[in-house]
This record gives structure tokens, C-alpha cells and sequence, in this order.
């Protein structure tokens, strides 16, 4: 079943990128630059065992976050920036933007978006990346993004780790990184301590590799894509 879904997304992302060449964002294929990304954060529980993993290995990451859990938890968004990571934006609420209304997308965008540069203390024009649910998107979604300075980030490895046993989410991630790679795992909803341990595996053995980890924000995008 798991690689029934992931074959189904990697097709349907696959689709869109045809489609959409120039707006949905990927590194630049000749620079062994990949970028781990998390998404469904902050939690109290998971997302600090995830930061303790990369303090540790000395890697920053991108946090796509939920407006209700900055919220919740704001000392947790304030705790990401201070560590080094960018800070981006999954939704106000886990809702597919495709069934949102445009005025509530943008308005849960924009609240997400001051929520997270309050506790922080940055300016809200700064944080400008957004990676939609379910990654579910529309053209006309798209266009309302661009209209308001957001940029799509999407992904090219999502290993479904929240079904699966630890070691398949390891080796599928060893497998499919490429240079210019956005691999997304969850910090949220009980995933913490599994994708900590996940992520203290692959970041030496990618090392090995020579890939080098960069923030999405820091990325060389791919000639392919502007």
C-alpha cells in the first residue's frame, strides 16, 4: 500500500512539474545541495528531538509549520529560528488549499505568517515559502500564490515513514537523493523520536556521499526552473 501512495504522488508531481516547470521549486541538479525539510511542526513533544538531532550533526533545516501549533507553541517557532533554521509556512490549519476559498487561504497565510515573525521578532516579508498539504495545489492556486509573494515548495522524496518500518524510510532516502533533492519528513503528531532517528542515520551516510545540506531558502535553484 505504501508504494502504491508514492507511486501515485511521485506521478501526480511529476504531472504538475510538466505542467508547471517554472514555479515549483527544486535545487540546482549540478550541486550535490540537498535540503531536509519538516512539515506539521511546532510540537512540545517531537519537534525538539528533531532539533537536538541537527544541533548535533550541525545541519540547517527548513520548518514548514502550522499556524494553530505557532499558536500553541510559540517559544517552539522562536526555538527553530534560534537554532538556524528557515522557517516556512505548511497552513493555518491541515486543510488541502484546494478546498479552501481564496480569501481564507490568503488570510490563513498571511495569519500563519505574522504568528510566526511575532515570536520570532523578524519581518513577515521574509518568510515567503509555503508547502500546501497533502501537497494539493491548482493552478489557480498558484497564481493566487505568486499574486501575494509566496513561492511553492514541493519535494522530490517523501518516504511515508509514519507507515512504515525505520529502516525502509532510510534506505528509500539513500536511494532516491539526487543532487538538488527536497526530502520532507513530519516533526509533528507523534513521528518525533522515529524521524530523529532517521535523520541521525542518513545525515553521516549523505556526508559520505558528499552531498552538503543546505535551507531551502538557501538553494541555487536549477537552471530548469529559473
Amino acid at each position: 500500500m505504501a508504494g502504491i501512495r508514492k507511486s501515485l504522488l511521485l506521478r501526480f508531481y511529476q504531472h504538475q512539474q510538466k505542467r508547471l516547470p517554472t514555479v515549483l521549486f527544486h535545487g540546482d541538479e549540478t550541486r550535490r545541495e540537498v535540503a531536509l525539510t519538516f512539515d506539521d511542526g511546532p510540537h512540545p513533544r517531537d519537534t525538539p528531538q528533531v532539533l537536538d538531532v541537527l544541533a548535533k550533526h550541525h545541519v540547517a533545516a527548513t520548518f514548514f509549520l502550522v499556524g494553530r501549533s505557532v499558536k500553541r507553541y510559540p517559544t517552539l517557532a522562536k526555538e527553530i529560528h534560534q537554532n538556524g533554521h528557515q522557517l516556512a509556512l505548511h497552513c493555518y490549519r491541515h486543510f488541502p488549499f484546494v478546498l479552501e476559498s481564496p480569501s481564507r487561504l490568503i488570510q490563513g497565510l498571511e495569519a500563519t505568517r505574522n504568528l510566526i515573525a511575532d515570536s520570532c521578532g523578524i519581518p513577515p516579508t521574509t518568510i515567503c515559502d509555503v508547502r500546501p498539504p497533502y501537497g494539493f495545489f491548482t493552478a489557480k492556486n498558484l497564481t493566487l500564490l505568486s499574486e501575494y509573494k509566496f513561492r511553492l515548495v514541493i519535494w522530490s522524496c517523501i518516504p511515508p515513514h509514519w507507515m512504515q518500518p525505520t529502516p525502509w524510510t532510510i534506505a528509500q532516502i539513500l536511494d532516491e537523493v539526487r543532487p538538488g533533492s527536497v526530502i520532507v519528513l513530519h516533526d509533528g503528531h507523534g513521528h518525533g523520536s522515529k524521524v530523529a532517528q532517521i535523520i541521525d542515520t542518513v545525515i553521516p551516510r549523505l556526508r559520505a556521499l558528499e552531498f552538503v545540506f543546505a535551507r531551502v531558502e538557501d538553494m541555487k535553484r536549477s537552471p530548469s526552473n529559473g
